[in-house]
Formats: C-alpha cells, structure tokens, sequence
C-alpha cells in the first residue's frame, strides 16, 4: 500500500507535502508523469491549483488508473471533468455567496454534510470543511455526496465507485494552497484529518494490477 502526490513543484505544494509525508510515499512531478507512473499506488491525491493542461495531456494515465481499480482524490479548482471521463462530471460556475463569512458573527459557508455516515464525515466535521470553493458538481448518478451547498443546489464533494473498483473523490475546495501559505485554519485542521483517513482506507485497497 502506497500513497502518490502529483504535484506542480508549487510553493503551497511542496509545503503541504512536506508537512504530510508521513502518509504520502512519493510526490509525482506533474509534467513527468509516464504509462506507469500511477499504477503502484493504492491512492493518489492531486492537489489543488494543480498544472490542468498537464492534467489533461496525462488524461489517460489517469482514467486507466481509475479503470484498472486505482483510487484518485482530487482538490479544486483542476477541472476534473475536463479529463477524467470514466465519471460523467458536470461542473457548473457558483461562487461563494460571502468569501469573507468567517468574519462575520454567525457567519457560515452555505454547505452542509447530507450523509454524516460517510467516512470521511464521520473523520472531518463539517467546520474543518469550509472556507470556501471554487463551483460546484452536478450530482453524478451512483455518487455518494459528503459535502452539499444548501438546499441541495450542487455537491461541493463526491465519492463515486467506478465499475471494475476503483474509486473518485473530487470536490472543489482548495486546502493545499491554503495550509501551504499558512492562511485560513480550517484547511490546516482538514489535511490534518484527511491524511490519516486516506493512510487507512488506501490500507485496505491494493495498487491497480
């Protein structure tokens, strides 16, 4: 069992890695990545603000990593849908009704967590994930949502089990650049979290063959 991290060699990138590499076995260049640069790994996170265009020109690695069984989480705001076709993803513009929420007294994002009995709800509480995000997600047929905008308007993060065991989850919030430049708490208490979460569900899970 492994953890890869694709990274564009960005500042908050490099940081965050280093921060965390406890649970990540290998940071993976962005524009090095080859047929088999995936395929050892149980998991591979791609962080947010990532290269897209390198994204996309890797398109195929990513999708047979997902086809063959491989687990991917990807940060906002990389555009999955415009190179992960394995899911159909549908991304639609919605900015955050108040960038600055948490400094108004009551203040809130609006995101709640509509099923509290997901893994990764049950690691993160819903404070540890919000500051902001960059759009939202149609909801995805057979997705199971962790993280919607009120009222069910769009998913803000999603884990779908692609056929043949592999699994996705994307969302459009952006905790790497933040922890990376040391702004905005919550993202830090986020990776703080969601690190030991993936070591153990990749734990479970074997490199795609």
């Amino acid at each position: 069992m492994s953890i890869g991290y694709v990274s564009r060699g960005d500042g908050a990138h490099l940081l965050s890695y280093d921060d965390f590499r406890d649970y990540i076995d290998e940071m993976i260049y962005v524009r090095d990545i080859g047929p088999d640069s995936l395929e050892k790994h149980a998991a591979i996170v791609v962080p947010d603000f990532n290269n897209t265009a390198a994204l996309r020109k890797n398109a195929k690695v990513f999708n047979d990593y997902l086809r063959a069984g491989g687990f991917l989480i990807v940060f906002g705001p990389n555009r999955v849908q415009s190179w992960i076709d394995v899911v159909p993803i549908k991304w639609f513009n919605r900015p955050t009704e108040n960038w600055k929420w948490f400094m108004v007294p009551g203040g809130r994002m609006e995101a709640y967590q509509p099923d509290r009995e997901h893994p990764l709800a049950k690691a993160i509480p819903l404070k540890d994930m919000c500051w902001h995000f960059f759009g939202a997600f149609e909801f995805v047929e057979g997705a199971r949502p962790i993280l919607n905008l009120d009222n069910d308007e769009g998913c803000l993060m999603f884990d779908y089990e692609v056929p043949g065991g592999g699994r996705l989850i994307a969302t459009t919030i952006d905790p790497h650049t933040h922890h990376g430049r040391r702004f905005m708490p919550a993202t830090t208490r986020f990776l703080e979290k969601f690190y030991p979460w993936l070591r153990e569900a990749a734990s479970a899970r074997r490199a795609p063959r």
